[in-house]
């Protein structure tokens, strides 16, 4: 008994999925559409309505069983990975770099002289580097150092080596190159 009950109901839902749409005109001429039937004496027309599935949403033609929810919790996971991986590495080219300094065995065995590229070999390469440019002397003779005198009208780059201290070497070490070459040597404790 409970089945014919139940089969009843089931079909009267369907019945109603399968209802008309009326179009009618009332006496004031404004235009109506329902799915009820229209009030007695008025000229109603049915409309037929092509009614199609469409496509499926997004929503729901995700799956839901384990595999699929493993197979998106991988894809996340990875995506994650991927943004963390390129965030580190843009952390990593912004912070500052560790300084080198300058060990003391190295400092005795820098003369003034010197070529830039001796330089680089013995002391490695800068903390900081700072490149002033060129630098033209307008007298006959010029004074590019303590020891360093260059001809007049010569043009020269004029560069600056820092060292920066460790806590192996407390001291900031400071290489003038005027035209290539060591022109002054500076070394200040700093800590």
């Amino acid at each position: 008994m409970l089945r014919i009950v139940l089969v009843l109901l089931v079909s009267a839902v369907g019945a109603d999925a399968q209802a008309q749409i009326y179009r009618w005109v009332d006496a004031n001429g404004t235009v109506h559409y329902s799915n009820a039937t229209p009030p007695p004496g008025v000229k109603a027309t049915t409309v037929d309505i092509d009614a199609r599935p469409g496509p499926a949403s997004v929503e729901s033609s995700e799956c839901y069983t384990v595999r699929c929810q493993g197979e998106r919790l991988e894809r996340r996971q990875a995506q994650r990975d991927e943004l963390e991986a390129r965030l580190a590495a843009e952390r990593a080219a912004a912070a500052p770099k560790r300084p080198k300094g300058l060990d003391f065995r190295n400092y005795v065995s820098i003369q003034r002289g010197m070529t830039e590229g001796e330089l680089l070999v013995i002391a490695g390469e800068p903390d900081l580097l700072s490149d002033q440019g060129a630098a033209i002397a307008a007298p006959s003779a010029v004074q590019a150092g303590r020891n360093l005198r260059v001809p007049a009208r010569t043009v020269m780059s004029l560069k600056t080596y820092t060292y920066l201290p460790t806590v192996a070497d407390p001291f900031t070490t400071t290489i003038t190159l005027v035209g290539g070459r060591v022109s002054e040597i500076e070394r200040v404790r700093k800590f």
